[in-house]
């Protein structure tokens, strides 16, 4: 049995295989999903809400806000619940947040890629 990190930069891999009952492999093919479906996820949220496509910014962020909770990616998912706390009052006043996306997204991009490197035995 190899001996993972407790966490990563933006990544609890400990809470995560919890969730997943211990399923290092599971949780590998999840990251990799999450990098070949949501990359782009934080640029869309910005677009949307420089448009102020309201409903697109509430739609892409709570689909986002799901994964990286599923995922354990705390920072990325407390953003996406600041957002959709905000939307939800009302508020579109969410400009602080839309700055931390792009380097939460990439800090979690770039833990996967050390993640995928892990020993899922």
């Amino acid at each position: 049995m190899s001996d993972w990190p407790a966490s990563l930069p933006g990544l609890d891999l400990t809470k995560a295989l919890g969730q997943l009952g211990g399923k290092k492999t599971l949780y590998l093919r999840l990251l990799g999903m999450f990098n070949d479906a949501h990359t782009e996820d934080a640029n869309k949220i910005i677009a949307a809400a420089n448009a102020e496509d309201w409903t697109q910014v509430q739609e892409v962020n709570h689909a986002l806000k799901g994964v990286a909770g599923n995922l354990a990616a705390n920072d990325l998912y407390q953003l996406c619940v600041d957002i959709d706390a905000k939307m939800k009052g009302g508020s579109h006043d969410i400009q602080a947040e839309l700055d931390a996306l792009p380097g939460a997204m990439e800090q979690l991009l770039a833990s996967i890629a050390e993640a995928s490197k892990l020993d899922p035995e």
